[in-house]
This record gives structure tokens, sequence and C-alpha cells, in this order.
């Protein structure tokens, strides 16, 4: 980024990721999903793919010193970052464990809830998954999920996943389109229903992703990607052209406070009513 910004920025990426996306848009969509599940003290709480904690953290603030939360994932660097951002926060209810989605480190009938934001659609098991989650619940218990929508109703990704695209490949930036892979309602409304969930509910919602100053957004955003390097490795004229044509798409999505882009996702809710599996 030439005088605008350096390569590589300073910090992990779990903690550039706490700085850029928690409070552009992943802050306000763990509102509205700890929202709707419901959360009430003493809950028994599972959150699935939890990444830095963000989701996991929100719910611990709810449920007390009777309640608990587990936050699973697949990586352990994340892992270890989601515990350090729940100390800060002197969160003692909360635990942290290394996991796959289809097979679920956790005894079988003890969650009330399962949370899982924007994670179910990278599953390479997600039907596995989601009987997993089935699993754990007590009879009774719910689950509160999250899934991007179509990537033409997610411009952020879509521009950034076309342009950083034709400057390091587009199979690096594969990830933009994974986001948004599972945008079917009825996909969804079926992958539940085979695994045994009732009541279900899929709402369409609608957040702004904000952050003050592009210049600052992009390179820390982008820099949370594994691809991040490739672009480190760009010369400066190379980087400076690439954020230029970034930022110029992204005008029609601005105001007088900065970014200003619209992202859309279905929010799940559906409970376990059937004891017998």
């Amino acid at each position: 980024m030439g005088s605008e910004s350096s390569w590589p920025l300073h910090g992990t990426a779990p903690e550039r990721y706490e700085q850029y996306i928690v409070p552009a848009w992943m802050g306000a969509w763990t509102n509205i999903l700890i929202e709707r599940a419901r959360i009430v003290p003493g809950d028994q709480i599972l959150d699935i793919a939890c990444g830095t904690g963000v989701v996991a953290r929100r719910a611990a603030h709810l449920v007390g010193p009777r309640g608990r939360v587990i936050g699973i994932d697949a990586d352990r660097n994340m892992l270890v970052a989601a515990s350090n951002f729940a100390d800060s926060e002197n969160l003692s209810v909360t635990e942290w464990r290394l996991g796959d989605a289809a097979n679920i480190p956790v005894e079988t009938g003890v969650c009330d809830l399962v949370l899982c934001q924007q994670g179910l659609q990278f599953f390479s098991e997600k039907q596995r998954a989601l009987e997993e989650m089935f699993r754990v619940l007590v009879p009774g218990g719910r689950i509160a999920l999250s899934v991007w929508r179509s990537i033409d109703r997610c411009p952020l990704f879509a521009i950034l996943a076309d342009i950083i695209g034709e400057y390091i490949g587009f199979e690096p930036t594969r990830a933009f389109y994974s986001s948004c892979s599972l945008f079917d309602r009825e996909e969804l409304r079926g992958l539940l229903t085979g695994a045994l969930f009732s009541e279900i509910n899929i709402s369409l919602e609608v957040q702004m992703a904000r952050f003050s100053s592009l210049e600052e957004f992009l390179p820390g955003y982008i820099s949370v990607f594994p691809f991040s390097h490739q672009i480190a490795e760009m010369s400066d004229d190379e980087q400076n052209k690439m954020f230029t044509e970034i930022k110029k798409s992204l005008l029609t999505f601005s105001d007088d406070y900065g970014l200003a882009v619209p992202m859309e996702s279905h929010i799940i809710t559906a409970w376990k009513y059937d004891s017998g599996k």
C-alpha cells in the first residue's frame, strides 16, 4: 500500500479479526444471533466454530455463574486467542476445546443451546454437523445459527473476490464464495429437518458493514486471510493499484461516515423435541 500501510501488519490474524471485522460487522451480527437465541441465566451453551470467541463471550455475560459456555474450533490459534480475550473480560464460565463439528467433543444431551455464527457453510459434513448439534442438546434444547446469503447479496465479498482474484488468482479468494455457498433457504430447512430438528424458523436479516476509514480497514481486513502473504509480496505499485480499484468499486457503498456496505444473512432457530436420538 505504499504510504498508506505496510505489510505485514502488526499483530496476529485473530487480533486483527477482533480489531477490524468485529467492529465493522461481526459484533452487530452477534447481537442479532444472541437475541434470537433467548439465553437465560444457567444455560449450558456450546458455540461451534467459535473463532476468536465473539459469540461465546457475549453469551457468557448472560448465563451467570451457574451457566457455562464451551467454544469449539478446529484452529488451535483461534482458541488461544479466544481464551486470552475471555480472560481479559474476566469470564470464568468459558471453556475452549479443539474439535471438529462432525465429531463434537461434548457429551450427549448436556447443552441447552448450540450457537454457530457463519460456520455451517464451511463444514464439509453439514448434515453430520447438525446431527451432532442435535445429539449434544438436552430434550427441548435449541440451536441458533447464521449463514450469509448469496454473494451478490454481500457485495463487499463479491468486490474483493473479483478484484483480488485478478491480481493473485481466483483460487486463493475462493473463501469469499465459500462464505456465501449455503444461501438457499429450502436447502437449509432440509438439512435441519434431516437432523430431526423441529419448529425451524429462518429469517432474512440485513445489516450494514461499517468502518470509518477505508484506507485503514481494507489492509487490516485482508490481512486476516491466508492469501495476505501473496499481497505482501506484490510491489508497492501493484498493491496501490489493486487497493485503488477496490476503493473505487466501494465508493457506491460509502457515506459521510466511511464504509457502508449492506450484508444479508439468514438467521436460523430450531428445537430438539425428539428425545429418541
